[in-house]
């Protein structure tokens, strides 16, 4: 029995209402998707052996995997693909998924085991777009946060909301035998008690480790930190592009020359994560990056003068909208922009406030919110297509709408030639590099912790840890 830990409980597990980010980590463990991701970002087959799409890229056709069972005994079928489907586009259904089935126009079975989707517009990515969708058993959702018919390695064997969860081993699974018995998840009651916890032999593996430990667990002999391949996280400060002065690109252009981007990295994450310079979504590593991109290096003369063209001058006054007891990392980002915009004229009144009052402020996209700076994070599987969903027209809270943006992404993804696209993503990562939609200060990871001894152990893009295939070393 392998023992994970977090200081967020499960309060649900339902895939597809997902509540928090922590509930990921079960996707892998009781779930499956038609496809899946690999530790590279790759897909590969999951209930769906294959796919192919005709030549419109409108319509897309899976061939599901045979003999597959929920853990309940009931077979899956194709008419469990599309009820799953319904169940995620259902108005009542609440699902940050939404965006991911929106394009769908149909879904239906075909001939024996095939599932065809016909689309609202040509995507020669869908499949990478519903990679996150779970199928489930509709017919038993009121088991579901009880003992859920999943079709994953593992099924449930006891669970407590927000307090613990046992895993067992799904006899039915379709897959490889997993060399765990068991998985239990439990709640730490904070994280240095959890990273005492991990030290001490008591827990296995601990998820989103605290910045501020990394080191120490790093210069652990027993212990190793686990970072995704490829990163799909990032900071990102809102700000209201409908009001002033936030809706002039100076403004924002400003902005991102204002904060010393090296330093925040340094005190702020302690180091972890990749500055970005050029305000983009995607890191510097990722075969997308690219363009010609204005680079946002720390330059107060440039801030200064670029605020001074919005209408920000000496004695005005922006706020820094944090939260408080949580992300300290926000509020010490806070503190190095609020002294960088001192040095020019410009005060910074930091605010923090319960984290349902902060998200009240803007959240869903459509508030206003003038002169205030928002930090957040965001969190996608590590590919554009994923990436700059977010910045579309109404799904960003900063309010940006950009025409050429939208045109440009749907372009994309109809454009099934990978160099065509690569030059498409090019021109968009321009426009956000020029616009300043949202300020990227930098790219991030949600790190994992575990004893040395854990093999197979791996994290996603998103932060999320991989157990499907985890051990322990003999």
């Amino acid at each position: 029995m392998l023992t994970i830990a977090a200081a967020q409980g499960l309060t649900g597990l339902n895939p597809v209402t997902k509540e928090n980010a922590w509930q990921e980590a079960l996707f892998p463990l009781m779930w499956n998707g038609l496809v899946k991701a690999d530790r590279n970002e790759r897909l590969e087959p999951d209930l769906a052996l294959s796919w192919k799409a005709d030549a419109t890229q409108k319509v897309w056709t899976f061939t599901l995997r045979p003999g597959v069972k929920f853990s309940n005994g009931k077979a899956l079928t194709p008419a469990d693909v599309v009820s799953t489907i319904e169940y995620y586009k259902d108005p009542d259904t609440a699902t940050q998924l939404k965006n991911n089935v929106a394009p769908i126009a149909k879904v239906e079975p075909g001939s024996g085991d095939a599932v065809v989707f016909t689309l609202k517009k040509p995507n020669a990515l869908f499949p990478s777009s519903i990679q996150m969708v779970k199928i489930v058993d509709t017919g038993a959702l009121a088991a579901m946060d009880k003992d859920p018919a999943v079709t994953g390695p593992f099924r449930v064997k006891e669970y407590v909301p927000n307090d613990h969860l046992v895993l067992e081993r799904n006899p039915g699974y379709f897959g490889a035998k997993p060399p765990l018995d068991g998985i239990k998840i439990v709640k730490a009651a904070d994280s240095s008690s959890a990273v005492t916890a991990l030290r001490a032999g008591d827990l296995d593996v601990l998820w989103s480790v605290p910045l501020s430990q990394v080191s120490s667990i790093e210069n652990d002999p027993r212990l190793a930190v686990v970072r995704p391949a490829v990163i799909g996280q990032y900071v990102s400060w809102e700000v209201d592009t409908t009001s002033p002065p936030f809706d002039d690109p100076k403004a924002r252009q400003a902005l991102a020359y204002a904060i010393d981007q090296t330093a925040n990295l340094k005190a702020a994450y302690f180091g972890q994560g990749i500055v970005s310079t050029t305000n983009n979504p995607l890191p510097s590593n990722s075969p997308d990056h690219g363009g010609v991109l204005t680079d946002y290096t720390y330059d107060l003369d440039k801030a200064k003068a670029l605020f001074a063209e919005a209408g920000i001058t000496q004695g005005s006054t922006l706020t820094w909208w944090g939260v408080a007891g949580q992300y300290p990392e926000w509020n010490i980002s806070g503190q190095i922009l609020q002294a960088s915009l001192k040095k020019i004229g410009i005060n910074l009144k930091i605010e923090n406030t319960d984290i349902a009052a902060w998200a009240a402020k803007f959240y869903p996209a459509g508030k206003k919110f003038p002169g205030m700076i928002i930090p957040n994070f965001q969190s996608f599987p590590a590919d554009p297509a994923n990436e700059f969903l977010f910045l579309l027209k109404g799904r960003c809270e900063c309010n940006w709408n950009n025409a050429e943006f939208d045109a440009l992404y749907e372009k994309a993804l109809a454009t099934a030639d990978d160099t065509g696209r690569r030059a498409i993503w090019h021109q968009m990562q321009e426009i956000v590099n020029r616009q300043v939609p949202i300020y990227v200060p930098l790219q991030f990871a949600t790190l994992t912790a575990a004893k040395r001894t854990v093999t197979g152990l791996w994290v996603d893009g998103a932060g999320n840890p991989h157990l499907e295939n985890a051990g322990f070393a003999r």
